[in-house]
């Protein structure tokens, strides 16, 4: 059975020798090399590096996937080991706090070695218990084991890590956040061997609950998105997103409502006729706004969904598919957020529960799903990673269109309408509740490793025009494509490790002669996203 090989940084404390660490380790292992040191232990390789300065272990750990790191915080002296809890606390303190969430380091993956019965030694492993360090080593004096105790922990960090599964968790965005989602899902597809046919679980709300549902039916992306720009060869018929036609408007609401309203009117005039009294402008506002209604409904969509989905072997069946969807809407009377999909709601069609996720009040009427009535899954929740995580999931990758645009023009938003303000405060409110969601769980559970794909702000600039734009998939398309593989480069160290666990290879020469492409050009076609311009539509999942 092949070894495992695992990377392990070494930070040596003051007046500490690394050539004196790795010999001790080196008693109790099998030595492989000696430059770099690499040990054998218990069937675990371990190249182990030095580091000795806290800015060039950050510089390491920002281009190199890296295993473990071993903070050696023992020390002669009293005044070294006051230098050496200060250098390890300045550099946790640095590590905890980056720019970028998810390039944070996992602390449980640290092991730190400490010497010393005095209450400061206990302070220190106190201190950096707290911190979520996943073994604190206490050397005792003229111990001769402890080189062991200290292997054991390194292969038990990497070896004992029990692999979890890979969701797609995609987040909502009208219509021109399914097209992003798609451009971004084209690029990962291009990057990732396999696919994203290969992920475990899709978590989908309002605009992702379309696309998820069609891909964990077994349809690609690019049939998908070969069929929005009617483009023959894929098994989905051609799709068209257009809102506005009398077949969306909700004629059975209206006709509830004008019959309500024909009451009121009828009660004016009498108040008219026998008190001389009209009602008053505030009456009007406060008193009959329920008048008003959703002037659309969301049937043609289920329609054209469920005719999708009853094409391919899942049949329209939450039970029948062999990746778990989970869908997420929200009760509108309960205001609590409900995921289809999961026990007990897996009976309904999944065509039905995406209705429900995408249906957006007041653009949509609300849909009613046994005996209650649901509404846009992101008013409720912006995604359903942490869901992911809680079903075993410890690689999730995140999709968010809806973020606001940020204007370098100040007075943007003023001069601009009351739709488009409503629309960017919505979209800040959601991201904002989203930030907050993945710090909270990426700190209690560091063991999972996210990676969120949202438009650049040139992009966003694009998706803020109208949410509900069924026009312009292509620039979005070639948005989403660019931004998605731009963070792609930036992770890249990371996200090549964290696939290396799963079975994955992130390979990036497709996506880039790709994205060369759309650079290149200034209106971009279906067959700019394919290498030379040769369109081959890979199937999906069979």
């Amino acid at each position: 059975m092949a070894r495992l090989k695992k990377k392990v940084l070494y930070f040596a404390g003051a007046g500490r020798s690394p050539e004196v660490c790795f010999a001790r380790l080196a008693s109790e292992a099998r030595v492989l090399s000696s430059e770099p040191p690499v040990l054998e232990y218990e069937g675990t390789e371990l190249e182990l590096s030095v580091e000795g300065s806290v800015e060039r272990l950050e510089a390491r750990l920002a281009s190199e996937y890296v295993d473990l790191i071993l903070f050696d915080l023992r020390a002669d002296t009293p005044a070294d080991a006051a230098a050496s809890a200060r250098a390890a606390t300045q550099l946790l303190a640095r590590l905890d706090r980056p720019a970028d969430l998810e390039l944070r380091y996992a602390f449980h993956r640290i092991v730190g070695l400490v010497a010393g019965d005095d209450d400061r030694t206990d302070r220190l492993i106190s201190e950096l218990g707290a911190l979520g360090i996943g073994r604190v080593l206490r050397e005792r004096p003229g111990e001769p084991r402890f080189p062991r105790r200290v292997l054991d922990a390194l292969v038990e960090l990497v070896a004992g890590r029990q692999v979890g599964k890979v969701a797609l968790a995609a987040s909502g965005g009208g219509i021109t956040g399914i097209y992003f989602e798609l451009g971004a899902l084209k690029c990962l597809e291009d990057c990732l061997s396999p696919g994203i046919a290969r992920f475990d679980m899709y978590f989908g709300i309002s605009a992702g609950a379309v696309v998820t549902s069609i891909l964990s039916a077994g349809y690609s992306v690019e049939e998908l998105m070969a069929a929005i720009a009617h483009h023959p060869g894929g098994r989905i018929p051609p799709l068209d997103f257009q809102l506005f036609r009398l077949t969306h408007l909700n004629w059975r609401d209206m006709v509830v409502r004008l019959g309500a309203a024909t009451d009121i009117f009828w009660h004016a005039g009498y108040e008219l006729a026998w008190h001389r009294k009209l009602p008053s402008f505030n009456d009007l506002v406060l008193d009959y706004s329920s008048l008003v209604g959703p002037p659309f409904r969301s049937d043609k969509f289920e329609q054209v969904l469920r005719e999708i989905l009853e094409r391919s072997p899942a049949h329209n069946d939450f039970r029948r598919l062999k990746q778990p969807l989970f869908i997420g809407a929200s009760d509108q009377d309960a205001r609590r957020h409900v995921v289809f999909g999961a026990p007990g709601r897996d009976a309904v069609p999944i065509s039905v529960a995406v209705q429900g996720s995408l249906s957006i009040n007041p653009a949509f009427s609300s849909v009613e799903i046994d005996d209650r009535y649901y509404e846009d899954g992101a008013v409720t929740r912006t995604s359903n990673f942490v869901e992911a995580i809680d079903r075993g999931a410890d690689l999730v990758f995140i999709l968010d269109p809806f973020v606001p645009y940020v204007s370098q023009i100040v007075g943007t938003a003023h001069r601009r309408g009351v739709l488009y303000n409503i629309d960017q405060g919505i979209r800040a409110l959601s991201y904002t509740r989203f930030e907050h969601a993945r710090e909270w769980a990426l700190r209690r559970h560091p063991q999972v490793s996210t990676y969120t794909f949202l438009p650049s702000n040139r992009a966003r600039r694009l998706l803020s025009m109208n949410p509900m734009d069924h026009r312009p998939f292509l620039p979005i398309w070639r948005g989403a494509y660019l931004s998605t593989l731009e963070r792609i480069r930036r992770v890249v160290h990371r996200l090549r490790g964290d696939l290396r666990a799963h079975g994955m290879v992130l390979d990036l020469g497709r996506a880039t002669e790709v994205a060369d492409r759309l650079e290149s050009v200034v209106e971009p076609s279906f067959s700019d996203f394919f290498p030379a311009g040769r369109v081959e539509l890979r199937a999906g999942r069979s």
